[in-house]
Parts: structure tokens; C-alpha cells; sequence
């Protein structure tokens, strides 16, 4: 009988399932070192806990492509959070390879029986990864985006210690997620070298380079991250990118109706065509017209949106001020009246599956209809604002065009999704920053700029920790790889900055399907684009300038200004930057401007 040749995507499975065999002999074994060493002897299980991270980082990239919620179990953040799948208030406890760590950082192990329950609930996560390993359909789509998306988690994330933060491996830990994904993509050599040999060549030294780097660098703090992020992960990335489509290989695009986030073709993660922002609407179905865009624009800017004529979204959102307007409060459109919190600005602000300050829309549609209902707002309805609307004509004829289908009817639907057509146009890329990360010349940034700039990114990558909540490209609380995740922290904003008590307002806690004491005082993280002009800060508008704010978080928060935060999120330790590296992170963001005209 002929041997048959055994496939890419089989051969790939099955070394995943080696690897996962290994992670969970290495729990198997920390966990009978549990019971029998002395539990104060925390440099031996140290030891021993690190060989169950270093073999999970061999199967992350894997796992994260086919069963994304079990990255989440395995090695998510150690906080609590809700379960969204029921319909009650249900704290989930939590557990993984971080919450581990985080006791393994003490200096005193206090409850091994908790550390116990921890390893075998790891344990049974595990192993139902390895029955989806066994059972699931791959195909060499779905390993090479696979390995592609592991280099936007390495980049945004495994360099800057999101995932690691007791003992600061996740440099060592990154080389060995990027060494175990270039092994499972040398199964395409082959393929690859046929369709552009200098390109493969180019790519598989990038890579080995790139894992030689991360392996040698011993300094979390003075790794230069921005020169990683430019000379490897977005030339890996393109090159990825570029072999994968002249193979012929479909790309998930091409075999799915779902509006995904992430454009593939784009070369890079910094670039205007990288994120789809109809991939977070609520018409999956629906796409971005010109006409309704330019009507929705109108829309924007038209003061009889509002039952007092007085106010329109750019009475708030001004784009001379990134779409914000420089209140702490907004002034309402009811005399002596102010809105509830800061404005948001727009830039980007569709890339978001969650929407307000406090998280409480999942669509841009259901935003709109929160600012026309709202008393301090536009305070009135749809059916009133149809029929001021349907006394222009050009805005008769704007809708006609807009919207054929629906014979040009002026209505809820259409002119929410108008406006949110609007706002999905409002996407920034093009800043100083991604043009260099892109490895293009910026003439506006040169010389000690720049190099405060760069300087300014390692520190918000690495020392300040910034980018842990922050993440690339977006600079907001959207969850790489896969960006389908937004993010809320509970800082400790004070009332001002010299109080000593938190705001009062309980945030994303307020609202009735978040109602937890987990997410009390709980805010979304917003973008950082064009920052200089969306001044003053916070949820509150409490600090006038970004010095203020980084000498906040330098501080450690509201614990570490004193205030009471049984619930903050944010580490409480002191992040001891100098002046300088507060100056060198400030010239950073304020590179992050977009002059582009809206």
C-alpha cells in the first residue's frame, strides 16, 4: 500500500497535542510538589511553575485561534468578573496561570489549600483543550492566521508583561510563543518558496532573530521595544501576511459572511485599513456608503436633532478638539443643566464592542438613541425628530439617497444609522507614530523629537505599564489579538486632584447588567489619539493636564494617593518614572495626533 502523506494541518495537531501533554505533565508535577515540599519554599515552586508557563506558551497561539475563551481560563487576568451568558448577576472568581502567580509573588504562601484548587481546576482546562486539540476542523487557513494573529499578541502584549506580571518573564516567555509558531510555520517552507523564496527566506530570519533578541534580553525595563516592534513585528507580520495570499490559501474573508474585525490584508495593525469598524456593528450585513456617510455628517452637525434646536453631537463633539469640547461637564441643552460625565472624544471610538464611559450599549446604534432621550441632552424622540427633519428638503432628498431601499424613510433606523455611518468614518491611523512603526520618514519628527518619542513608547510599553490597559494600536482598553474584548479599570479617580475621596459615580457598576461591587467606580479606557487636544481628563474631567495624569498613575492610583479602593484594578505600587520618563511618555501620546479633516 501507498504511504499517505500526512497533512500540514494534522502534523501541526499533533505536536499541539504533544505540547498540551506537556503543560499538563508540568501541572501534574507542580502539583504533587505541592504536597509534599514545604509550601513557605516558594523559589522551588517558582521554579517549578515556570516550566507550566513556558510549555503553556508553546500551545497559547494555537489555543487562542481555535478556543479563544480558554486563553481567558487558562491565563486571563487575575481579577474577577461577570458571567454575561446568564441573565443574573454572576461573579466568576479568578483563576489561571496568573492568579497563580500572583500568589507565588508573595513571600509567604498563606493558603496552599487555595493553591491546590487552583492547579487542578488549571488542569481540567487543559485537558478540554486538548479534547478540542483532538476534535477540532484546522485547515491551513486557520493555522496561518493563527500564527499570524500570535504575532499581533506578541507585539502588543507579550512585550509589554500584560500576561506575567509577578515575575517579569514575558520576554523570555514571548521567544518561546514565537519559536513554537515559526516551527509550525516551517511546515509551509515549502509552499511558501514557490510563490516568493526571498520573501520566505526574509521572514524565517526575522523570526529566528527576532526569538534570539526576546530570549537574550534580561532587562524588562531598557529593552527597546520600539525598534522590535518596527524591525520585526510588522515586517513578520507583512510577510505573513504576503506568502499566505499568493499561496492561494483562502483567508477567512473569503469563506465567512461574518463582518470580522481585523482586515487581513493590511500589512500591518498601525495602518487605516487594518480594523473593519462595521466588525462591531449590529447589522453585520451593513457596510459604509459615501452617501451615508456625508448624510450622517449632516446629521452630526445639524442643532435640530435637539427638542431646543440649541444642540447638536458637535456642540459636544467639536473635531477642531478631536470631537470633544473642552468641559470637564458638557453644558446640556436645558439652561444651568451639565451632562453626567466627560465627552468622549470620537477618534476610533467605533472600534468598540461597548459603548459610554460605562460600558452600557454593546452598538453605535443604541448610543444615538441614548443621546436623543437623554433630558440634559437633545431630549426628545425619534418621531419628533423625524418630523423636523422631513421640513428640509435637502435633508429629504440626502435620506432618499442614503437609503432607496427603505424609499427614503426618515426614521429611527435610518438616522441612527446615518449618524453611526458618520462615526465609523472617524478612523485614525495616520499619526507620526504608525508612520514610523510602518518604517516611513516623518518629517515633523527628527532628531532628539524623535528620540523622546521613542523613548516615550519603551516606557509606555515596558516601565510604565501603560500598555497593559492601553493596548496597540488602538492605545485603548480593545483586547488584542483578536480585538473583540473593551476593557473597563477601576483607577480611583478622586473628585479633584487634591481630594482625598472617589468620585462617586459607580460607573459601569451603575448599570443594572454590570450592578457588581467588582465593577463599582469601574471605567472604560479610552483611545489616547490626538490626546493633546481632548483635554481635561478622566470620566470626571478631573485633571486639566497630562502631567497631572501620569503623576496620578506614577503614584499608584487612589490607593496610592490614599483613597479607599477595595476593588481598583490598577496596580497600587509606585511606578517611581522620573520627570524625564513622565516628559518622554507625555511627547509620546502627543505624538499620536491625526491632522486629517473630518
Amino acid at each position: 500500500m501507498k504511504h499517505q502523506e500526512i497533512s500540514i494541518p494534522e502534523t501541526v495537531r499533533g505536536s499541539m497535542i504533544s505540547a498540551i501533554d506537556s503543560t499538563l505533565a508540568a501541572s501534574i508535577a507542580f502539583e504533587q510538589q505541592l504536597q509534599n515540599l514545604n509550601i513557605n519554599k516558594t523559589t522551588e515552586l517558582r521554579t517549578s511553575f515556570s516550566k507550566i508557563r513556558n510549555s503553556y506558551k508553546k500551545i497559547e497561539w494555537f489555543l487562542s485561534q481555535i478556543e479563544p475563551e480558554s486563553v481567558l481560563l487558562i491565563n486571563g487576568p487575575p481579577l474577577p468578573r461577570l458571567d454575561e451568558s446568564v441573565p443574573k448577576i454572576l461573579e466568576l472568581q479568578p483563576e489561571g496561570l496568573q492568579t497563580i502567580e500572583e500568589i507565588l509573588s508573595e513571600d509567604r504562601i498563606h493558603d496552599a489549600s487555595k493553591l491546590i484548587s487552583l492547579i487542578r481546576s488549571l488542569k481540567q482546562h487543559l485537558y478540554d483543550a486538548k479534547g478540542v486539540f483532538e476534535s477540532i476542523q484546522l485547515s491551513d487557513r486557520i493555522i496561518l492566521e493563527g500564527i499570524r494573529s500570535n504575532i499581533i499578541r506578541i507585539g502588543t502584549m507579550g512585550i509589554s508583561g500584560f500576561d506575567t506580571p509577578g515575575f517579569s518573564n514575558s520576554l523570555s516567555e514571548s521567544s518561546i510563543s514565537l519559536r513554537s509558531s515559526r516551527i509550525a510555520l516551517l511546515n509551509y517552507q515549502r509552499v511558501f518558496e514557490k510563490v516568493g523564496k526571498a520573501q520566505s527566506d526574509r521572514l524565517f530570519l526575522l523570526m529566528v532573530k527576532a526569538e534570539m533578541i526576546l530570549e537574550k534580553a534580561k532587562d524588562f525595563d531598557a529593552f527597546d521595544r520600539w525598534t522590535f516592534m518596527k524591525e520585526y513585528i510588522n515586517p513578520i507580520y507583512a510577510l505573513i501576511g504576503d506568502l499566505h495570499g499568493a499561496t492561494g490559501i483562502e483567508i477567512n474573508a473569503e469563506v465567512s459572511r461574518k463582518n470580522t474585525v481585523i482586515r487581513y490584508k493590511a500589512p500591518t495593525i498601525f495602518h487605516t485599513s487594518a480594523f473593519n469598524p462595521y466588525g462591531y456593528s449590529r447589522n453585520v450585513y451593513e457596510q459604509a456608503d459615501e452617501r451615508k456617510i456625508a448624510l450622517g455628517k449632516i446629521l452630526f452637525e445639524s442643532k435640530v436633532l435637539s427638542k431646543s434646536n440649541t444642540m447638536s453631537c458637535a456642540t459636544c463633539h467639536n473635531p477642531d478638539r478631536a470631537f470633544t469640547d473642552g468641559y470637564a461637564k458638557s453644558p446640556g441643552s436645558v439652561p444651568n443643566a451639565m451632562t453626567e460625565r466627560n465627552t468622549p472624544g470620537l477618534l476610533n471610538v467605533a472600534l468598540s464592542p461597548r459603548y459610554f464611559h460605562d460600558s452600557r450599549t454593546n452598538f453605535l446604534e443604541e448610543q444615538v438613541e441614548h443621546v436623543v432621550s437623554n433630558a440634559i441632552e437633545f431630549n426628545t424622540d425619534y418621531l419628533s425628530m423625524s418630523g423636523m427633519l422631513a421640513k428640509d428638503s435637502t435633508i429629504v432628498l440626502a435620506f432618499k439617497n442614503a437609503y432607496p431601499a427603505e424609499s427614503g424613510a426618515i426614521n429611527s433606523m435610518t438616522i441612527s444609522s446615518a449618524l453611526s455611518a458618520y462615526i465609523r468614518s472617524l478612523i485614525a491611523f495616520e499619526s507620526p507614530v504608525d508612520s514610523l512603526l510602518r518604517g516611513e520618514k516623518v518629517v515633523s519628527l527628527k532628531g532628539e523629537k524623535l528620540n523622546r518619542v521613542k523613548r516615550g513608547f519603551n516606557l509606555f510599553m515596558g516601565k510604565a505599564a501603560c500598555a497593559t490597559c492601553h493596548f496597540p494600536p488602538t492605545y485603548s482598553g480593545l483586547v488584542p489579538p483578536h480585538f473583540k474584548e473593551m476593557e473597563s479599570e477601576v483607577l480611583g479617580i478622586p473628585v479633584h486632584p487634591q481630594s482625598k475621596e472617589i468620585d462617586p459615580d459607580f460607573g459601569k457598576g451603575g448599570v443594572y447588567k454590570y450592578a457588581s461591587p467588582i465593577y463599582r467606580h469601574a471605567f472604560k479606557t479610552p483611545g489616547l489619539r490626538n490626546i493633546d487636544k481632548t483635554a481635561p481628563y478622566m470620566h470626571n474631567g478631573a485633571y486639566k493636564n497630562l502631567e497631572e495624569v501620569m503623576e496620578f498613575y506614577n503614584l499608584g492610583g487612589g490607593q496610592g494617593l490614599g483613597i479607599q479602593v477595595p476593588n481598583q484594578t490598577l496596580s497600587s505600587d509606585k511606578l517611581n518614572l522620573s520627570k524625564k520618563e513622565i516628559q518622554d511618555i507625555i511627547e509620546f501620546m502627543m505624538a499620536l495626533w491625526d491632522n486629517k479633516k473630518y
